[in-house]
């Protein structure tokens, strides 16, 4: 399943005593600018390079890998971030826009397993950051030891500072073969540790296209190949992650060989991408 983590905070300390922007809008209000253009600034690309940095900098300290920098989840920021300064408001998703999952994936080619996003507004980047690491959720998302890529954003507009930063967990993408023998590979490892006899490997392309047939059809329910005694489908973010329910029945005694397809695809169901898999056993 795909995992996404938001949080949003808000931080104007500009004023002895804080208030909303004159005009804010309310959650439900539709967006007034629809596609509101990024800035791109000097000042703004560099205090994005900033807070990478500075986020960056806390994981060291954490003993964590650093974010990796990806330019669709930058341009997916980017979007998100001139919303909110066109709203005057802090919102993960506003009334006509996409999700944070569909956003990403509309500006990305990213495989990910799981997505999570901080949004911020405050005089300065400073307090941004502060505040950020200051909040429970918002630290989780920052030092997150899943993700490992992310794309902040930075606008400024009327004295107000906006930040939006995406981060994703993301996982390789391989070849339909490469896939398949990921899944082979782990049924054997299976049948190992039931001290069961292997199975034998059997190529069907009958296997193979109903697999991506479920991908087409983005659902597990798309028709089964005939043959076989035994068959199952499932998705799975990582070809050599296999159900607990399919790991069972390829421990049964009464199998001796099967047949696997995989097919990889980004759908509306998966819109960051899955495996399709069908296992037929004999």
């Amino acid at each position: 399943m795909f995992l996404a983590l938001i949080a949003a905070i808000a931080l104007l300390l500009a004023a002895a005593n804080p208030s909303p922007p004159a005009g804010r809008a309310t959650a439900n209000t539709p967006s007034v600018h629809p596609s509101a253009a990024y800035d791109a600034s000097a000042e703004n690309n560099e205090s994005e390079l900033e807070l990478l940095q500075l986020a960056n900098r806390d994981r060291a300290h954490a003993g964590l890998e650093p974010l990796v920098v990806d330019e669709g989840l930058i341009r997916a920021a980017r979007v998100h971030v001139a919303e909110m300064a066109a709203q005057r408001q802090l919102s993960h998703q506003f009334s006509g826009e996409p999700s944070l999952i569909q956003r990403i994936a509309e500006h990305s080619s990213l495989h990910l397993e799981g997505a999570g996003e901080n949004v911020a507004m405050a005089s300065t980047l400073e307090q941004a950051y502060k505040a950020l690491m200051a909040s429970a959720p918002h630290r989780d998302n920052l030092l997150s030891p899943k993700f490992n890529v992310a794309g902040f954003a930075v606008y400024r507009s009327e004295g107000v500072l906006y930040v939006a930063e995406d981060f994703g967990a993301r996982m390789p993408t391989y070849s339909l073969e490469q896939a398949e023998q990921l899944v082979a590979a782990r049924i054997d490892q299976l049948r190992v540790q039931a001290k069961m006899p292997p199975l034998e490997r059997v190529n069907d392309a009958e296997v193979h296209s109903s697999a991506c047939r479920m991908a087409q059809s983005d659902s597990v329910n798309a028709a089964a190949p005939s043959a076989g005694t035994y068959s199952v489908r499932y998705t799975s973010m990582q070809p050599e992650t296999i159900p607990q329910k399919v790991a069972k029945i390829i421990a049964e005694r009464g199998f001796h060989a099967y047949s696997g397809g995989a097919c990889y695809a980004r759908t509306e169901g998966y819109p960051n991408g899955a495996y399709w898999v069908v296992l037929v056993f004999h």
